[in-house]
Protein backbone atom coordinates (compact mmCIF):
# COMPACT_ATOMS: atom_id res chain seq x y z
CA UNK A 1 0.00 0.00 0.00
CA UNK A 2 1.19 3.75 -1.23
CA UNK A 3 2.26 5.99 2.35
CA UNK A 4 0.67 8.62 -0.12
CA UNK A 5 -2.99 6.80 0.21
CA UNK A 6 -2.37 6.49 3.81
CA UNK A 7 -0.93 9.87 5.14
CA UNK A 8 -3.23 11.66 2.90
CA UNK A 9 -6.86 10.85 4.43
CA UNK A 10 -5.08 11.05 7.65
CA UNK A 11 -3.77 14.70 7.41
CA UNK A 12 -6.99 15.75 5.99
CA UNK A 13 -9.25 14.23 8.30
CA UNK A 14 -6.37 15.99 11.12
CA UNK A 15 -6.92 19.41 9.16
CA UNK A 16 -10.76 19.14 9.20
CA UNK A 17 -10.85 18.12 13.12
CA UNK A 18 -8.73 21.32 14.01
CA UNK A 19 -10.98 23.86 11.55
CA UNK A 20 -14.10 22.34 13.11
CA UNK A 21 -12.43 22.85 17.11
CA UNK A 22 -11.10 26.05 16.19
CA UNK A 23 -14.45 27.31 14.83
CA UNK A 24 -16.45 26.31 17.68
CA UNK A 25 -13.59 27.52 20.12
CA UNK A 26 -13.94 30.20 22.25
CA UNK A 27 -11.84 33.38 20.96
CA UNK A 28 -10.49 36.19 22.91
CA UNK A 29 -7.94 38.15 23.91
CA UNK A 30 -7.88 37.66 27.79
CA UNK A 31 -7.24 40.83 30.04
CA UNK A 32 -4.06 39.71 32.03
CA UNK A 33 -4.38 42.78 34.23
CA UNK A 34 -6.23 44.70 36.46
CA UNK A 35 -5.66 48.20 34.33
CA UNK A 36 -6.39 46.48 31.43
CA UNK A 37 -9.61 45.06 32.77
CA UNK A 38 -10.56 48.29 34.60
CA UNK A 39 -10.42 50.47 31.06
CA UNK A 40 -12.22 47.47 29.37
CA UNK A 41 -15.48 47.69 31.32
CA UNK A 42 -18.29 49.60 31.97
CA UNK A 43 -19.27 48.02 35.03
CA UNK A 44 -17.01 46.73 38.21
CA UNK A 45 -18.52 45.48 41.30
CA UNK A 46 -18.92 42.39 43.91
CA UNK A 47 -21.55 40.54 44.79
CA UNK A 48 -23.68 37.61 45.74
CA UNK A 49 -25.24 35.18 43.16
CA UNK A 50 -28.98 35.23 45.07
CA UNK A 51 -30.91 33.72 41.99
CA UNK A 52 -30.37 32.22 38.31
CA UNK A 53 -32.84 31.59 36.23
CA UNK A 54 -32.77 30.45 32.28
CA UNK A 55 -33.52 33.68 30.31
CA UNK A 56 -34.85 33.52 26.06
CA UNK A 57 -32.44 32.56 23.90
CA UNK A 58 -30.62 35.69 21.87
CA UNK A 59 -28.60 34.38 19.11
CA UNK A 60 -29.37 30.86 19.72
CA UNK A 61 -27.94 30.61 23.14
CA UNK A 62 -29.40 30.32 26.26
CA UNK A 63 -29.02 32.64 28.39
CA UNK A 64 -28.23 32.56 32.09
CA UNK A 65 -30.16 35.66 33.95
CA UNK A 66 -28.10 35.98 37.36
CA UNK A 67 -29.67 38.35 40.01
CA UNK A 68 -26.63 39.79 42.21
CA UNK A 69 -26.70 41.45 45.25
CA UNK A 70 -24.25 44.21 45.25
CA UNK A 71 -21.73 44.11 47.73
CA UNK A 72 -18.97 46.65 46.71
CA UNK A 73 -18.35 48.57 43.04
CA UNK A 74 -15.72 50.12 41.45
CA UNK A 75 -16.95 51.11 38.37
CA UNK A 76 -18.57 53.16 37.76
CA UNK A 77 -18.55 55.48 40.86
CA UNK A 78 -22.72 56.53 40.58
CA UNK A 79 -23.09 52.87 41.10
CA UNK A 80 -26.30 52.34 43.30
CA UNK A 81 -25.49 51.85 47.03
CA UNK A 82 -27.70 49.24 47.32
CA UNK A 83 -28.80 47.06 44.78
CA UNK A 84 -29.99 43.97 43.07
CA UNK A 85 -28.66 43.57 39.42
CA UNK A 86 -29.23 41.25 36.55
CA UNK A 87 -26.55 40.40 34.99
CA UNK A 88 -27.18 38.08 31.71
CA UNK A 89 -24.18 35.49 30.40
CA UNK A 90 -24.69 32.51 27.94
CA UNK A 91 -24.39 29.76 29.71
CA UNK A 92 -20.91 28.53 29.72
CA UNK A 93 -19.50 26.00 26.47
CA UNK A 94 -16.43 26.62 24.59
CA UNK A 95 -18.27 27.87 21.39
CA UNK A 96 -19.49 31.15 23.24
CA UNK A 97 -16.99 32.55 25.83
CA UNK A 98 -19.83 31.94 28.10
CA UNK A 99 -19.30 32.33 32.18
CA UNK A 100 -21.72 30.11 34.93
CA UNK A 101 -22.63 31.68 37.83
CA UNK A 102 -23.32 29.58 41.03
CA UNK A 103 -26.04 30.41 43.17
CA UNK A 104 -24.93 31.31 46.69
CA UNK A 105 -21.62 32.26 45.62
CA UNK A 106 -19.56 36.08 45.59
CA UNK A 107 -18.28 36.71 42.40
CA UNK A 108 -15.83 40.32 41.27
CA UNK A 109 -17.97 40.79 37.68
CA UNK A 110 -16.67 42.82 34.96
CA UNK A 111 -19.40 43.49 32.93
CA UNK A 112 -20.75 45.59 29.57
CA UNK A 113 -23.93 46.75 28.34
CA UNK A 114 -24.79 44.89 25.57
CA UNK A 115 -25.84 47.38 23.18
CA UNK A 116 -28.07 45.02 21.78
CA UNK A 117 -30.04 44.24 24.33
CA UNK A 118 -29.55 46.72 26.63
CA UNK A 119 -28.46 44.40 29.59
CA UNK A 120 -26.05 44.51 31.60
CA UNK A 121 -23.66 41.53 30.35
CA UNK A 122 -20.44 39.30 30.87
CA UNK A 123 -18.31 36.27 29.38
CA UNK A 124 -15.55 34.37 30.18
CA UNK A 125 -13.42 37.51 28.36
CA UNK A 126 -13.61 40.16 30.71
CA UNK A 127 -12.39 38.71 33.60
CA UNK A 128 -14.85 37.78 36.07
CA UNK A 129 -13.84 35.72 39.22
CA UNK A 130 -14.70 33.94 42.41
CA UNK A 131 -14.68 36.81 45.04
CA UNK A 132 -12.16 34.30 47.28
CA UNK A 133 -9.88 34.26 44.19
CA UNK A 134 -10.14 38.19 43.65
CA UNK A 135 -8.05 39.45 46.83
CA UNK A 136 -4.90 40.74 44.73
CA UNK A 137 -7.45 41.82 42.00
CA UNK A 138 -9.64 44.10 44.82
CA UNK A 139 -6.54 45.53 46.24
CA UNK A 140 -5.44 46.53 42.95
CA UNK A 141 -8.86 48.30 41.48
CA UNK A 142 -8.66 50.02 45.57
CA UNK A 143 -4.96 51.23 44.36
CA UNK A 144 -6.53 51.72 40.97
CA UNK A 145 -9.38 53.87 41.87
CA UNK A 146 -8.30 55.89 44.79
CA UNK A 147 -10.70 53.46 47.18
CA UNK A 148 -10.19 51.20 50.24
CA UNK A 149 -13.98 50.85 50.11
CA UNK A 150 -16.80 51.39 47.72
CA UNK A 151 -19.61 50.80 49.71
CA UNK A 152 -18.48 51.55 53.35
CA UNK A 153 -20.80 50.01 56.01
CA UNK A 154 -22.05 53.43 57.62
CA UNK A 155 -20.55 53.08 61.48
CA UNK A 156 -23.24 52.46 63.91
CA UNK A 157 -22.44 54.81 66.29
CA UNK A 158 -21.73 57.35 63.99
CA UNK A 159 -25.68 57.00 62.65
CA UNK A 160 -26.54 57.10 66.28
CA UNK A 161 -24.88 60.08 67.27
CA UNK A 162 -26.48 61.89 64.02
CA UNK A 163 -29.75 60.55 65.60
CA UNK A 164 -28.92 61.72 69.18
CA UNK A 165 -27.70 65.23 67.42
CA UNK A 166 -30.89 65.27 65.34
CA UNK A 167 -33.23 64.67 68.60
CA UNK A 168 -31.08 67.47 70.93
CA UNK A 169 -31.62 69.96 68.16
CA UNK A 170 -35.06 69.29 68.14
CA UNK A 171 -35.04 69.52 72.04
CA UNK A 172 -33.35 72.76 71.85
CA UNK A 173 -35.69 74.28 69.31
CA UNK A 174 -39.24 73.57 71.51
CA UNK A 175 -37.49 74.54 74.55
Amino acid sequence: MNKKTIIMPALAALMLFLVISLASACSCIYLENTQAKLDNAAYIFSGEVIDIQTSEAYANQEMQEATIRVINHWKPSSFPESVNLKVYANRDSDANCGYNFEEGKEYLIYAYLDSETNKISTNSCMGSLELDKAQQEIKDLNGLTNSTNPNPIPNQNEEENVFSKFFSWIRNLFS
